[in-house]
């Protein structure tokens, strides 16, 4: 039986992919603006990734802009995250830096999750969890690769890790640079739900090559699925509608 992770009502690891929609604009306003357009659009879940807010280090400013969304937003649940560079994000912090932006953002008890980059540090992602878990949120650790795909044995072993260093959810990402790159990480996630069950699992393969495992996460057994409304976050995102007539259509059971 794999792990089941419910945020306000939400299974996730249970049944279909659950849908998340990320929020890039750079202002409150224009964040805000976004989050009130997904009205009326079929998903699961957002995703505020601040690391594009142009003020994200005012504690002041990211604190009034999370109410503002959770205002908007009620009982849908909201990941946060800052993605650096070296991760394909919008920033460069410094360790502490990147460490007390999302432990101020947790201390509002305004998110119900919060993102941990797992290649910040061993004892940056603990710090990320034992907050958290202390403010009642959960933590999807993460780790993208935008150079390459790793062989199966390696995705596996970063996956355990994040398993190991107690986060909720296990998230990785790699670019494919070919179709078997593609099938390496569905086999590593498939190979996860089989052997690993500790926690639900959500990988893809980014660009146009990785398409498919935005869309099969049901079958290989990856539980969130990113898709946009208006502008992506990463390449190869699907826009919500075309994502949700698909996994409708494709559900099993």
């Amino acid at each position: 039986m794999s792990a089941i992770v419910e945020i306000r009502n939400v299974k996730i690891g249970e049944g279909t992919p659950k849908i998340c929609v990320p929020l890039t604009a750079s202002t409150r306003e224009s964040i805000c603006t976004s989050a009130e357009a997904l009205k009326g659009h079929p998903f699961d879940m957002v995703e505020w990734r601040a690391d594009f807010f142009e003020e994200l280090l005012d504690p002041q400013a990211v604190n009034e802009t999370l109410q503002e969304l959770r205002e908007i937003l009620g009982d849908i649940p909201l990941l946060f995250t800052v993605r650096t560079k070296e991760e394909g994000g919008n920033v460069r912090l410094d360790a502490e830096t990147y460490l007390g932006v999302n432990i101020r953002a947790m201390r509002t008890g305004l998110p119900d999750l919060v993102d941990a980059e797992i290649f910040r540090g061993d004892d940056i992602t603990y710090m990320m969890v034992e907050a958290a878990h202390g403010q009642g949120m959960k933590v999807i650790a993460s780790n993208h690769d935008f150079s390459r795909t790793p062989k199966k044995e390696e995705l596996m072993r970063r996956l355990c890790k994040m398993q190991e260093m107690e986060a909720d959810i296990a998230k990785l990402a790699v670019m494919p640079r070919t179709e078997r790159d593609v099938l390496t990480l569905l086999d590593a996630t498939l190979a996860m739900k089989e052997l690993h069950q500790d926690t639900p699992i959500v990988t893809m393969a980014m660009g146009e090559l990785g398409v498919i495992s935005r869309l099969a996460g049901q079958l290989f057994g990856s539980a969130i699925t990113f898709g946009s409304v208006g502008e992506m976050s990463a390449p190869g995102q699907i826009p919500v509608e075309k994502l949700y007539e698909f996994l409708k259509d494709l559900k099993l059971g």
